[in-house]
Parts: structure tokens; C-alpha cells; sequence
């Protein structure tokens, strides 16, 4: 544990809350009062403010952004206290942003509470951020979505330096949020804009005892973000649902810049995502870059890599391979897109706007085959690769580590750093790795890495990365990387698929 407490270095993200490069953005001016024994208000504008003040007393609440690293927008709206930042966040930005709480007229305990991410939030998984509130690190490392959901039951704040309740007259309560994309964050995520809010809930202290208060003050007490995750569902047109995101991973054989444009319900030729991907990356066209459709996407997305053979679309409509997105036809987890016959992107993931996410077939419903007629030797749709077991064929010891892509970002560690002697095994397992293709569960991901990280052959390939998305079957026997004097450095031995089924060989395939 460091100095200050957030168990980071000088260094570390916490840290970069001193280096002030903008400040000032003004005071929101959001005043109010909350009155009586036992009553309260939320944060909200001052008219809201103005019509609590009934009652013995009264209790005034102040909030304002005094202070942050980047332009943004700060604001009060529906009980909500939000941030902003004007640019996009790139990969290696970071920012920070300080909120004044003070109360006047009587003292008063202060509650705090985030709200819940949204089922899917890549960007929001990948941003590193730390919470201060006074001079306590409360949240002092993890994902934004992370935050949202530790603090969603509420938080007493008044009482952070060990006296309860806040005075009139004090120095105001700093609460102070800094946040960082890494350098190694997935592709997609980069450019994107989100948002950090929060609510605040205050109670008179001369009205309501500490016990009483302790028993059942806190409003946001039982608030839960981690619910089970929801069936996946079918988008119905009769019902008008419409898709909010659709993640695919791009199948090209080169890196490439993917645009994905709208066309359709008053989203002519927008941009719901663009960027460099390489093959084997997953990127998310999203309907919140997409303005004039309540964060949807239109009725048709175009893919567009810039290829030969690329689709051009008349009409004015965007050149692309055409995802119809209307909800008159299904689209699912593990549906392919073509250019010249040949694979070019596959939906990995998809969310219908205010429902939940799609289905791995089209209709949605478990017919009790896993492999969708496949066949045991195929993986796709619902079934995908749960471990995969290599031989190590080298002729020195090594330590090796095995990661896999998660589904909107990020690598998990499938196998732990351990000395592997020749012709010894081991075992990449995604039974811990949550993934939000269909109806999969966990599962290795997209890309499965397997690295030496210590030891090993002169010349031999340090890092093998294997396609483990099904676009192409894995059998009993694949090699992959080379020993350093022409030999196979990892033969594939053994696996299971998501239902259970073995993985077979080659000759089964037949």
C-alpha cells in the first residue's frame, strides 16, 4: 500500500490527478434544499430543489466541477450528476475530473451512488479509472464498468475523515474520478466517448439519529448491478425492436480500415464505427455514434475494408457488404458475410436496444442440438472451443503462457507461466472466460496466444497466436510455430467444444 493510500505507485493512475492541465470548468450552479425529518432530494435542478423546501428547516445542496484535465461537459439532469469529455478517447489518454459537494444551512449525511453499466460496454470495460471521494482512494483500481457496479447499493460520504455529517461552511467534499485507455486496448474501443455519472442523496443529521440512519437512510441500499445474464432474444419487427450494436471480427488476411455506415430510419450514411483492425479483431458498430436514431443503428450497416470486389451500393447508399439490420430478417451469433464467396466478417456479439443480446441462431430457441446440425466435429454458432491441449516439441525447457481474447476486449490468462520440459502438455482452458457470443457462456475467445516467456529453443517462434473464433476447424494434430531448426514446436493433441464433444481428427472430417 502506498502513502496515499491507492495501493498504486507515484506513478500509477491515481497520480494523475495532480497533473492539472486545464481547470475551471465552471460551477454547474446546482443548488437545492432537502427538508424535514427523514426527507431528502435528489440531485436535480434548482426548481426540483425549491419545491422540498416544506418542512422544519431545510438542508442546502451544492455541487460543482471545479476542476478537470480535459473539456468536457458537466450537468445535472433527472436526479444525475454526469461528465462528459468533448474528444473522443484515444488509446493512452487520460483525464481527470473533481466535483465540489457542500451543503449549508444544516448538517447532513450525504449518500452516493453510481448507476449500472449497460449489459455491453466495451469502452467502459477497458477504461482504468480510480475514485477519491475526500482524501480516500475508495475505488483505487479497476474498469469503469467495474465502478458503476461497486458503488450501484450507495455509499455514505459525509463521514470518510471519521465525524459524521457534513457542516454548512466547510471546505466542500471532493469527489475526484481519473481515468485512463490503455496503450493495449482493443482497436475497437479507441475513439469512443462515454460518460461518468452518479447520484447523491442527502438526509438532515439533527432530525434522524446516527442508528436510525445506519438502519435505513441509504436509498440505494439492495441495489444490484450483476443480475443474471439475460436469455438472448429475437429482434421483432412488430414490436419495433432495433438493434443498438453489433460486434463482428473481421476474417480478412490483412489489416484493414473498416468503416461501418448506416443507411435508413434517418441515419443516412453515418458512421457507427471506423478504424484500422487486423484479421482475427473484433470491432463494434455502434448505434450511440450514431446520431438522429436514439443510439440504433438504421435500417441497413454497411462493412466496408476498401478490398477489390467490395460491394458499391446505388442509390446513394454506402459502398459495403450490406448487414440488413432492419429486423425484418434475423441476424445471429456466428453468421458470416462474404466478399467473392469468401468469409469477410462474422457477428460475434449483437444487442437489441432495450432488450438484450441476439440469439446463436436464427430463431433463437434451443432445439437441443448445440452444434446446429453441424455436426460433433464443427464448432460454431452456440458451440465453441471450451480447452484446447498442446505438446510442447522443443528440445530445451520452457516457460510458456496461454491468453485468449475476450469478446469486446481484453485478453484472459488460460494458462498460468509454467516450465514445460520436451514432450511435455499442457492445457489452454476458457472455463473461466466469459464470453457474449450466443448462448456459449465461457469459452476460449476470438485468438488464443501461446508465448515463452522464459527458456526455449534458439530461433524458436516466441508467441503462436491460433484463430479459436471456428471460422477455421481446429483438429487432433495441427502444428503451429517452428522449433528454430525446422521442426513443429506445439502439435494440437486434444480438446473439448463447449457441448461437451471432443475435438476430433482430421480424418473424421472426411
Amino acid at each position: 500500500m502506498t502513502a496515499d493510500g491507492s495501493g498504486r505507485g507515484a506513478s500509477g493512475l491515481a497520480g494523475l490527478s495532480r497533473r492539472r492541465l486545464l481547470a475551471g470548468l465552471g460551477g454547474l450552479g446546482a443548488m437545492g434544499a432537502a427538508s424535514g425529518a427523514g426527507t431528502f432530494a435528489y440531485l436535480s435542478d434548482e426548481e426540483a430543489f425549491r419545491r422540498n423546501e416544506i418542512g422544519a428547516g431545510e438542508v442546502e445542496l451544492e455541487v460543482s466541477c471545479s476542476g478537470s484535465s480535459v473539456d468536457g461537459d458537466c450537468a445535472v439532469s433527472n436526479g444525475t450528476v454526469s461528465f462528459t469529455p468533448e474528444e473522443p478517447i484515444d488509446r493512452g489518454d487520460w483525464g481527470d475530473v473533481t466535483f465540489d459537494v457542500s451543503v449549508r444551512s444544516n448538517p447532513a449525511r450525504l449518500w452516493f451512488a453510481t448507476t449500472c453499466p449497460r449489459v455491453r460496454d466495451p469502452l467502459g470495460d477497458a477504461l482504468d479509472v480510480s475514485l477519491k471521494v475526500g482524501d480516500d482512494w475508495v475505488f483505487p483500481s479497476g474498469s469503469l464498468s467495474d465502478l458503476r457496479r461497486e458503488f450501484a447499493g450507495g455509499l455514505r460520504v459525509d463521514d470518510r475523515d471519521g465525524d459524521p455529517c457534513l457542516d454548512p461552511g466547510a471546505d466542500a467534499l471532493e469527489i475526484e474520478l481519473v481515468w485512463e485507455l490503455p496503450e493495449d486496448a482493443p482497436a475497437a474501443v479507441a475513439g469512443e466517448t462515454t460518460g461518468f455519472e452518479f447520484r447523491l442523496y442527502t438526509e438532515q443529521c439533527r432530525h434522524v439519529s446516527e442508528d436510525e440512519a445506519e438502519a435505513g437512510s441509504n436509498p440505494y441500499a439492495g441495489i444490484e448491478c450483476d443480475e443474471p445474464e439475460p436469455e438472448c432474444v429475437v429482434c421483432d419487427g412488430e414490436d419495433e425492436d432495433v438493434y443498438s450494436l453489433l460486434e463482428f471480427e473481421y476474417l480478412g488476411n490483412e489489416t484493414a480500415y473498416i468503416t461501418a455506415g448506416t443507411q435508413g430510419k434517418g441515419t443516412n450514411g453515418e458512421i457507427a464505427f471506423e478504424g484500422d483492425i487486423d484479421p482475427g479483431e473484433t470491432f463494434v458498430a455502434d448505434g450511440a455514434n450514431v446520431g438522429g436514431n436514439s443510439g440504433a443503428l438504421g435500417a441497413n450497416l454497411y462493412l466496408d475494408d476498401g478490398s477489390d470486389g467490395q460491394l458499391q451500393n446505388g442509390n446513394g447508399r454506402p459502398p459495403g457488404v450490406k448487414v440488413h439490420t432492419s429486423c425484418s430478417e434475423d441476424l445471429y451469433v456466428g453468421q458470416e458475410f462474404d466478399i467473392d464467396g469468401a468469409p469477410r466478417y462474422q457477428i460475434v456479439a449483437g444487442e437489441i436496444f432495450g432488450k438484450g443480446r441476439i440469439c446463436g441462431d436464427p430463431t433463437g430457441e434451443d432445439d437441443g442440438d448445440d452444434h446446429d446440425d453441424s455436426g460433433d466435429c464443427e464448432c460454431g454458432g452456440n458451440v465453441r472451443y471450451r480447452d484446447l491441449t498442446f505438446r510442447y516439441d522443443g528440445g530445451s525447457d520452457a516457460t510458456i503462457r496461454v491468453t485468449t481474447q475476450q469478446t469486446g476486449g481484453g485478453n484472459e490468462v488460460v494458462f498460468e507461466e509454467t516450465t514445460i520440459a520436451p514432450g511435455g502438455t499442457f492445457t489452454a482452458d476458457g472455463n473461466d472466460v466469459p464470453q457474449a457470443w450466443g448462448n456459449v457462456g465461457t469459452s476460449l475467445g476470438q485468438n488464443t496466444t501461446i508465448e515463452i516467456v522464459d527458456g526455449g529453443d534458439d530461433g524458436a517462434t516466441e508467441t503462436v497466436e491460433i484463430h479459436t473464433s471456428c471460422s477455421a476447424v481446429l483438429t487432433i494434430g495441427d502444428a503451429f510455430g517452428s522449433d528454430g531448426s525446422g521442426g513443429t514446436l506445439y502439435e494440437l493433441v486434444g480438446g473439448t467444444f463447449t457441448d461437451e464433444n471432443a475435438l476430433c481428427g482430421s480424418e473424421d472430417l472426411q
